[in-house]
């Protein structure tokens, strides 16, 4: 089956950096692997899985149906719902895996947990909670000051099992000062509540803090982009690892069609790009319906983001691993033009070419930070824009070791 664009995933570079990071948390912590939004849009149950394989002891999702679709993949381990579930028929599917305490809810304030409440005398159990405090990311959790009396509520509850504490870090990518700050009011409450039980884990590290200060690790840290290869944030957070993660991804299309444009022809819908000079325009059969963001066009007054085409597969050249063509003009439906100009060839030696629109390099234009970056987006929001267009396929050789030859077509 003839495809226009694949996502390859590189399940083994996934294990490799599960593995880093567990080795990194050390023995004093365990980790949870974040796989909400079907493991941002890369497939929830066989990424699951790799992370158990790789040592990592819990997961974590958003949504009710994605705990749903979890339960049964792989090893059993608790899945922690994210969301703020208030309610929860003792027949709906959910219920049992929440009775046996496979799913554990999170506590977001005092009117939930008297839901919560309800729901565990209908079941006649206990459910199993985790505590979320606000320390600054003003989303979900609940105010400090809340939380010593409402935590107490649940010790003496025989209806609630109380498995964690945690807190969320808004910027500890990129602000070290913040972090700290929402750290330290983090620990202040958590110090008050006095001894905890055993089986409660305090957490607040994601990826990015937990690289940043081994202090932010407590019992357990939360990891998410980390497994892909990529530390969020600023590029130089990710030399503190000692162990360096693979990028596990590889977004690859090739150029359907090509034709030369004299200086002065405007390209695309609306015309927001005019060719500076004599140029050749390749055309990529992807475009804003398979997750190319809109900003990743250049127009007349700004830039835009790139991709890298390689070379013809049998034809020795000079350019290398390939040569970068940015995106002109407003990005289609269906598919983007790029600017070849700066590449030597005649419009139809272009046809056929191989690109990478996300390589497999840890910075850079067209690593998934450097391409996310250009559009104006963050890794995360740019993974789960690529539509269901894009087949999902795992490789069997590594990425970073395939040759850089043309896959215009693939069966999957």
């Amino acid at each position: 089956m003839h495809k226009d664009s694949l996502l390859h995933v590189d399940l083994a570079a996934i294990g490799r950096n599960a593995r880093s990071l567990v080795a990194m948390v050390g023995p004093r912590a365990t980790c949870c692997g974040i796989v909400k939004a079907d493991a941002y849009g890369i497939g929830a149950r066989r990424v699951a899985e790799t992370l158990l394989e790789a040592g990592m002891t819990r997961l974590a999702v958003f949504r009710v149906d994605e705990a749903i679709d979890l339960l049964g993949a792989g090893p059993p381990v608790p899945i922690v719902l994210l969301a703020p579930i208030r309610s929860l028929s003792p027949v709906h599917p959910l219920a049992p895996a929440v009775q046996r305490g496979d799913v554990e809810l999170v506590l977001h304030d005092d009117r939930q947990m008297d839901d919560l409440l309800a729901l565990a005398r209908l079941g006649s159990t206990r459910v199993s909670v985790h505590v979320e405090i606000d320390t600054g990311m003003c989303r979900g959790g609940m105010k400090p000051e809340a939380a010593r009396p409402l935590i107490s509520r649940i010790l003496r509850s025989p209806l609630l099992r109380l498995r964690g504490v945690m807190t969320h870090f808004s910027e500890a990518g990129r602000d070290a000062a913040a972090t700290r700050k929402q750290h330290g009011l983090f620990r202040s409450v958590v110090e008050s509540l006095g001894p905890l039980p055993a089986s409660c884990q305090v957490h607040a590290a994601a990826t990015a803090a937990a690289v940043r200060d081994p202090a932010y690790h407590w019992d357990c840290v939360r990891i998410g982009l980390g497994w892909c290869g990529c530390v969020p944030g600023d590029e130089a957070l990710a030399n503190r690892l000692e162990r360096p993660l693979t990028p596990a991804l590889a977004w690859r299309s090739s150029i359907c069609h090509a034709h030369e444009v004299p200086a002065g022809t405007s390209v695309g819908y609306g015309g927001v790009w005019t060719a500076p000079q004599d140029t050749v325009i390749g055309i990529v059969p992807v475009g804003y319906a398979d997750g190319i963001p809109p900003a990743a066009g250049a127009t007349d007054q700004r830039c835009g983001a790139s991709i890298r085409v390689h070379p013809p597969q049998s034809v020795a050249s000079g350019e290398g691993r390939g040569a970068a063509a940015a995106i002109v003009g407003a990005v289609s439906m269906d598919q983007i033009a790029v600017d070849l100009g700066a590449l030597r060839g005649r419009a139809d030696s272009f046809v056929g070419r191989g690109v990478e629109i996300i390589e497999t390099a840890h910075n850079g234009p067209h690593s998934l930070r450097g391409f996310a970056q250009a559009c104006g987006l963050t890794p995360h929001q740019l993974l789960v824009g690529i539509g269901p267009r894009v087949p999902r396929v795992s490789v069997s050789r590594p990425l970073v070791e395939q040759p850089s030859e043309a896959w215009q077509a693939a069966a999957v």
